[in-house]
């Protein structure tokens, strides 16, 4: 059984569904919650059933855990990912890895200097039908890859529903932009195989009177030259039946592939008709699905399929802030991971 615990519950939606998918694994078990604001992490702990602690070193020490589950502001989370891989703990952060690509570097660095592993927290590779597309692809079934499109929508994160942190740009790096284009391009990336070379991106504030981005249109070219479009808007109404609305759809020289998670559908179109995969509504949970995957990463000692590690956390990062210098530059601009030449 791997003891673990949480650091910072500033996020506390996915910090409670995490320790319910701890509970739920048979492969660990949540040990204790940290918080720098006691009036937000008694009442988690306490809804938990474990220790609070206002010291994160304190817990460590007191718990001695193997890991670390990182739920704090995302401002946050390259303190948080030092303190826990220089006392040897294994971490899954949040997403976005960090607000800048500085932090989620150096937060990548100090888990390999260490020897632990970071594993960043992006469950669309969880979905059955997102890991059967990356196979279709790889057998070339729609042939060779020619573009891509995808979205993750969600509704405006409003309070009293999310914390209001979400929305302010220190502490979340911006708006919808960095907090759901990183699901996408990571999508784009596991699915693929390519890593993203340039973007341009366009961001306004349409559905709300935030002071940040609540839509974007994000532009990004990928390795040979692929397209893609990303739409990572909180444009969800309150009436819609889901959050959120995640799809990809890759279009290649033989026919498309197209997934709809509102539909719980992967379609695949080519030169031998229409196939449907259909699978049930809301199934599986992704939360439990990733964090069953990071606590068997841990006991085998290396990164497992499909988890993503923290080099992917910061590919993600590294195109969502090259957006950014592109909604100033009204250009495109390339990205730290993407070869140019």
């Amino acid at each position: 059984m791997i003891d673990v615990v949480i650091l910072g519950v500033e996020h506390g939606p996915h910090a409670r569904s995490y320790a319910g998918a701890l509970g739920r694994s048979g492969l660990g078990r949540l040990v204790g919650v940290y918080d720098s604001s006691p009036e937000l992490g008694t009442p988690v702990a306490s809804d938990l059933g474990v220790p609070y602690f206002a010291d994160a070193v304190q817990l460590i020490e007191t718990t001695h855990p193997a890991a670390a589950i990182v739920c704090s502001a995302t401002n946050r989370h390259r303190e948080l990912v030092e303190l826990a891989a220089a006392r040897g703990l294994h971490v899954l952060s949040e997403k976005p890895l960090a607000t800048n690509v500085d932090d989620a570097a150096a937060m990548v660095e100090v888990c390999r200097t260490h020897g632990v592993q970071l594993h960043t927290a992006f469950v669309t590779r969880f979905y059955p039908i997102v890991m059967q597309a990356r196979d279709i692809l790889a057998r070339g079934e729609i042939g060779t890859l020619r573009g891509m499109v995808g979205g993750n929508r969600g509704r405006p994160p409003l309070p009293p529903r999310y914390p209001a942190w979400i929305t302010d740009a220190e502490a979340a790096g911006g708006g919808a932009l960095i907090d759901h284009s990183v699901h996408v391009v990571d999508a784009m990336r596991f699915v693929s195989g390519l890593e993203a070379k340039e973007v341009l991106a366009e961001t306004g504030t349409l559905f709300t009177n935030l002071k940040v981005e609540d839509s974007a249109l994000v532009s990004v070219v990928f390795g040979d030259d692929v397209p893609a479009s990303v739409d990572p808007s909180w444009s969800v109404t309150p009436t819609n039946v889901w959050d959120y609305d995640f799809y990809l759809r890759l279009v290649g020289t033989e026919g498309s592939l197209t997934i709809a998670s509102g539909r719980e559908a992967l379609q695949i179109s080519g030169q031998h008709g229409v196939r449907t995969h259909a699978l049930a509504p809301f199934e599986p949970d992704v939360d439990q699905a990733m964090v069953e995957g990071f606590l068997q990463s841990l006991a085998e000692g290396r990164v497992l399929h499909p988890c993503a590690t923290g080099e992917d956390g910061l590919r993600a990062v590294e195109v969502a802030c090259a957006a950014y210098v592109s909604v100033k530059s009204e250009a495109f601009v390339p990205t730290a991971g993407g070869d140019l030449g």
